[in-house]
């Protein structure tokens, strides 16, 4: 028979979302809920403690210096433990910084408390990142994006909870019994269901090694200024908003809402779009969406103008990560835990530096001159994505 016919396309399985995939969606959400509560219990914090920008922006600092030094063990603690007990281990951490920071009677054990969270929650977010990496390739991206929705739908729930609190008495601290009630019903479904994955599987070899090239890093750079932006938004988002004329706490809450919603519906949009675009496309796409929002949000016009403003900031700049996870992948095969594990150092110096260093800066002259630094970052990525700079 001759070699003329030509070969036939490969047919991709579509993707399973069986009880495993749903756990580790759903032990994202619960990281992105107890990573993202900080912000909004900003204005909470400043009344109880009499803290100014500075100390408050401290706290997410706090939580991103643990995910930072966490980031370069993190691959060697799941080589050694397996993906499994580091996953459910690391949350178990999460709940004991938890409970000192809602024990803590001075801003200085809520930062400690903090501190703990970020070391296990560190740990269990390269694992479920390890887990997508080692998943069916053709939907390694898909599986990051809807995760990420998943976050943004839980994040989203902060604000209210925090409210809810207020309403039963509990003040923030409301965030303890949450987020354990949260943990002990994710575990009861998904630590059966990973176990029966993992089941006659090497959790150890899962992790990979090797060295990471020249394309890892700079989507590395790229994750960095864009979860600066994202935090820059989101942490100070209800503590900003209360400077609109006229403006409550709800109000400010409210705001939080908006950014959450739109922000899930920005991932769900890339989710669909990413067999259609590519991860660079939709980043250069995301940079325009927060560029044309950051103007309406900053210049607190009016809650509707600002809000506005906040939805094109959340479409926008809530894909930087999972977007730029997914194109960092791409150069990391056989180095899942390793390419996991240092992705949270770019989000966690970003994380830390962006709220700390604005606070500081808010101090010293105001945040409206603080949240300047908006554009600038966004500046920057947009050279980073200049034709020339792309690299499949």
């Amino acid at each position: 028979m001759g070699n003329n016919t030509a070969a036939a396309p490969a047919i991709v399985a579509p993707l399973k979302r069986d009880a495993f995939v749903w756990s580790l969606y759903l032990q994202i959400g619960l990281f992105a809920f107890l990573l993202t509560m900080v912000g909004p219990m900003v204005p909470y914090l400043r009344d109880e403690f009499a803290m100014g920008y500075t100390l408050a922006g401290l706290h997410q600092s706090a939580f991103a210096l643990g995910m930072v030094l966490m980031g370069l063990f993190s691959d060697r603690i799941i080589r050694r433990l397996g993906l499994t007990l580091s996953l459910y281990g690391g949350m178990a951490d999460m709940m004991l910084g938890l409970l000192i920071m809602i024990l803590a009677r001075s801003p200085y054990l809520t930062l400690i408390g903090l501190f703990v969270m970020s070391l296990g929650g560190t740990v269990a977010l390269a694992a479920i990142q390890t887990a997508f990496a080692n998943g069916p390739e053709p939907h390694r991206g898909t599986m990051i994006m809807e995760a990420n929705v998943v976050a943004s739908g839980t994040t989203m729930l902060v604000p209210l909870v925090l409210l809810a609190g207020t309403g039963l008495g509990l003040g923030w601290r409301v965030v303890f019994p949450a987020g354990l009630i949260a943990f002990l019903a994710v575990t009861s479904f998904g630590l059966p269901s990973m176990r029966r994955h993992q089941a006659g599987r090497d959790e150890k070899a899962d992790a990979g090694g090797g060295k990471l090239g020249a394309g890892y890093w700079r989507a590395w750079a790229l994750v960095f200024l864009g979860v600066s932006v994202e935090w820059a938004v989101g942490f100070w988002c209800m503590t900003y908003l209360l400077g609109l004329p006229g403006a409550t706490r709800e109000l400010a809450a409210a705001g939080t809402v908006v950014l959450g919603l739109s922000a899930m519906a920005g991932r769900f949009a890339a989710s669909r779009l990413g067999a259609r675009m590519t991860s660079e496309r939709l980043v250069a796409l995301a940079v325009i969406l927060t560029a044309a929002g950051f103007p309406l949000y900053w210049s607190r016009m009016s809650a509707p103008v600002a809000f506005i403003g906040l939805a094109l900031c959340g479409l926008g700049s809530s894909n930087f990560y999972p977007l730029g996870f997914a194109v960092a992948l791409r150069h990391a095969r056989g180095n899942a835990a390793k390419a996991s594990s240092y992705m949270p150092i770019a989000s966690g110096s970003a994380i830390g530096l962006a709220p700390f260093l604005l606070g500081r800066l808010a101090d010293l002259t105001d945040m409206r001159v603080a949240l300047w630094y908006i554009p600038v970052a966004l500046a920057a990525m947009g050279w980073m994505l200049r034709p020339d700079r792309k690299r499949a």
